[in-house]
């Protein structure tokens, strides 16, 4: 009994064949693509993902969401602006506690002001 799908390897065969043909060609090309341009040195963030150290980040919900409104609303675009269309996570997480630890007298403030809310 012969299998009715025996004829769509050899079809998936010469397929990936040509495929793989195109895209050395693509690649091939000394000519520099624009998104290799405006991307070159800003592709992926600075660190490895082994140099990260995860520790709980505990805040109300509606801090999370500001925060998560001004990633979308304000740090991303600006990003994109810039060309960094890849940003991580550890990224971002590693920016915000960069920039506490450069101003921890604001960080400080704004815990009295809320204890005397």
């Amino acid at each position: 009994m012969s299998n009715p799908f025996d004829d769509l390897e050899s079809d998936a065969d010469s397929s990936s064949e040509s495929d793989s043909d195109d895209t050395h060609r693509e690649q091939s090309s000394d000519k520099p693509t624009r998104e290799t341009e405006e991307s070159a040195g800003t592709e992926g963030p600075p660190f490895e993902y082994s140099e990260v150290r995860q520790r709980p980040l505990y805040a109300r919900g509606e801090t999370w969401d500001n925060f998560d409104d001004a990633l979308g609303i304000t740090i991303i675009p600006e990003l994109r602006k810039a060309g960094i269309r890849d940003e991580e996570k550890r990224e971002i997480h590693d920016a915000v506690l960069r920039l506490a630890s450069e101003e921890p007298e604001r960080v400080a403030e704004l815990i009295e002001e809320e204890r005397k809310l």
